[in-house]
């Protein structure tokens, strides 16, 4: 998991790949703010964007998820949110497993999990091996846009 602002990204070129730089330069140089909800092409099926607004939840409501095709970047655009995030264990007790259609695996209680906090301009990146349960309430619900970019770690 890589954890960051983009406003700060400079030195993160030097540790991540391109494809993951193509993805945050995305994040950086648009107006989600006025951009319709929906899906956005980067790079054709490798690489694209989900805007998507949701109300956060209680911790305890959401779920929590992997991805095993995609690399997912989570980009806030505006609202306060908190991201459960914990390495995959292998001991994680899956409640739902939707590889083929969604590229997701659903689990109920996750092992060693620790709270991101984000806030707009912050971003972080989950790779297949990261537990992340996204749409958490921070102090209270609230509605929140953000962006989530996959990639095919084919093109990593």
């Amino acid at each position: 998991m890589v954890f960051g602002n983009v406003n700060n990204i400079d030195e993160m070129e030097k540790t991540c790949s391109k494809s993951i730089i193509k993805a945050i330069n995305y994040l950086k140089n648009n107006d989600f703010v006025n951009m319709k909800t929906g899906i956005y092409s980067i790079m054709g099926d490798d690489i694209y964007a989900q805007v998507v607004d949701k109300i956060t939840k209680s911790k305890y409501e959401a779920k929590a998820e992997v991805h095993r095709k995609y690399i997912e970047i989570q980009f806030s655009v505006y609202g306060n949110e908190i991201i459960g995030y914990a390495r995959d264990t292998g001991h994680n007790i899956v409640t739902e497993e939707l590889l083929e259609e969604k590229d997701s695996i659903f689990y109920d209680n996750v092992e060693n999990e620790i709270d991101l906090k984000m806030e707009p301009g912050s971003f972080a990146v989950f790779f297949p091996e990261d537990v992340h349960r996204p749409w958490c309430a921070y102090n209270e619900k609230c509605k929140v846009r953000k962006i989530n970019v996959k990639i095919n770690k084919a093109v990593i």
